[in-house]
């Protein structure tokens, strides 16, 4: 193409002679002319190529838009006039042969618009009815046929009722509670707890003790899952013998307790006892025992506080030896929920020793024998409570020093923390650090005696040098502290500034009632031997009000 352009410019050209006669203008001009014509043929052909290129991307833009959008996406209208435009715009510019040139190729298939009849129609709905039609309303009426044998096609599942509820008994065991006497006969542990649960506002469940028996009613049901489950619909049982507590299901699984002919919200007369009696063996120990049988741990330490003056717990007492308490709620004051203790009998080593609680005209209360004297001794034999003897008064092989040296009192192995009591009344002489002892106390009795507490892990609120303290007073807590090997209690007792063996002496002192005193106590004694004998076991109303 350029080549013919070439061609062409140099036939137009004059011819010059080789002398230059032709002015300098006239050359110019025709430089210019060519020049020009040159311009417009580049012009020409940048101009057919834009158009071609132009027509060629709209085809393509359209039926890409076309395949992606589907017929419903653009109107089929719209791509006819789009090809009808294209063609004429074709026609102006390039004339037939460009537009030939430029839809080189298939032509572009123009789809009709849907027919919504035949295949296409949506059944018993006009097009008016459709979503983009006039926006009727459309009922759709259809019949139900009846199936013309019955037992065609259908799968008959067919379900037995379940079986009648089933009533049982069975007598609550030691060491085992209501909830695994449930479980064990297929009752879910949530239900069985929901059940337990529901006797607590009626009865308090430690009031239940072992040997109680218990009637229920079992019922098989569906749970939420279609499950068939045990479920307790019904239990009941007598916490004494003039009453039954009965426990319900309602219809949807809650559990509601009642006492038999009662109002509902009314409390077990069992709930209100005022006093307990418990009666056993020593066994194991006294405080193990006495707890197992429902025996509150104060009053466990009480007991142990009124027999310390004579009896050594740890090494006196065997497991044949026999204990009877009497607590419940005081005979004189206003307080309804503390209980103390009344009576206290304890047959060991082939004696017996029995003591009654009484309140004097001057206030003091104490613990008295049947001859009106009183419990209470110059010193106790036992500071501290539940512990053992682990070493002895005298000569020993020093566990530390690891040579033989005088022990000047005993030892009582008990956990840290475990309350020192003074063994008698008398005035603080020493209180804190005190060499190997570590953290000790003294005190005085009187001209004579005096008692050190050794190793202990702190000092009770209010023990200072020149305090008071009161026989039973609390003045510290075992501990490990200065020369020690363990937690233990250090205990001397010291005549005249002599250590003694604390377990050779003999108690003195103690005080004997007289006078309108004397009867008054004789008096409190047959008070209390009579309520006794209607009092429930402890352990049949297992720690009840503590």
């Amino acid at each position: 193409m350029k080549d013919q352009g070439e061609k062409a410019g140099r036939a137009l050209r004059p011819r010059a002679p080789r002398a230059s006669l032709v002015p300098i203008e006239q050359d110019f001009e025709a430089i210019d002319l060519e020049t020009s014509f040159l311009e417009d043929s580049h012009h020409h052909r940048w101009l057919l190529t834009t158009c071609i290129a132009g027509i060629a991307a709209t085809l393509l833009i359209g039926g890409v838009t076309l395949g992606i959008f589907g017929q419903n996406a653009v109107p089929v209208g719209a791509n006819a006039a789009i090809s009808s435009a294209g063609e004429e715009a074709g026609k102006k510019i390039l004339g037939n042969a460009n537009l030939q040139t430029a839809s080189t190729g298939p032509a572009a298939e123009v789809l009709p618009e849907r027919e919504l009849q035949g295949d296409w129609a949506y059944p018993e709905i006009s097009d008016t009815q459709l979503p983009y039609g006039e926006q009727e309303t459309a009922v759709l009426d259809a019949e139900i046929e009846a199936v013309e044998n019955e037992n065609e096609n259908i799968t008959t599942i067919s379900k037995s009722p379940p079986p009648e509820p089933v009533d049982e008994r069975f007598v609550l065991s030691k060491g085992r509670n209501i909830i695994e006497e449930l479980t064990e006969r297929g009752v879910s542990k949530a239900a069985a707890q929901a059940l337990v649960k529901s006797i607590a506002p009626v009865l308090p469940i430690k009031m239940i003790k072992a040997g109680t028996e218990f009637e229920v009613t079992l019922d098989r049901q569906y749970d939420f899952y279609g499950r068939e489950v045990i479920f307790p619909v019904e239990l009941s049982f007598k916490p004494g013998p003039k009453e039954t507590i009965v426990v319900e299901a309602d219809e949807d699984g809650r559990f509601d307790a009642r006492i038999d002919g009662k109002r509902d919200g009314a409390t077990s007369q069992y709930a209100e006892i005022p006093n307990f009696i418990s009666r056993n063996r020593i066994g194991s120990g006294l405080s193990t025992t006495a707890k197992d049988n429902g025996v509150p741990d104060y009053i466990v330490s009480e007991f142990t506080r009124i027999f310390s003056y004579d009896v050594d717990f740890q090494h006196q007492l065997a497991a044949s030896d026999s204990y009877e308490m009497f607590f419940g709620k005081p005979l004189t004051g206003s307080s309804s929920k503390r209980r103390v203790l009344h009576y206290a009998k304890l047959n060991f080593d082939g004696k017996t020793q029995t003591y009654y609680r009484f309140t004097s005209s001057d206030g003091h209360t104490d613990y008295f024998d049947e001859n009106g004297r009183s419990a209470s001794r110059a010193l106790l034999k036992t500071p501290v409570s539940g512990a053992r003897l682990t070493s002895g008064f005298g000569m020993r092989r020093h566990p530390l020093l690891r040579y033989s040296k005088m022990h000047t009192g005993v030892d009582f192995g008990a956990p840290t923390g475990t309350p020192i009591r003074a063994a008698g009344s008398g005035v603080v002489n020493l209180a804190g650090r005190h060499g190997a002892y570590g953290i000790a106390v003294v005190l005085k009795h009187g001209a004579k005696y005096k008692t050190l507490y050794a190793h202990m892990s702190r000092l009770a609120a209010g023990v200072r040098s020149g305090a008071k303290i009161n026989q039973g007073q609390i003045i510290g807590y075992v501990g490990t502290t200065g020369r020690s090997t363990g937690p233990h209690l250090h205990y001397e007792v010291r005549v005249n500034d002599r250590p003694v063996n604390p377990t050779a002496i003999k108690a003195t002192g103690g005080r004997q009632l007289a006078g309108k005193d004397l009867q008054n106590f004789r008096a409190t004694k047959q008070r209390v031997l009579a309520m006794m004998q209607t009092a429930p076991s402890s352990s049949q109303v297992a720690q009840a009000g503590q």
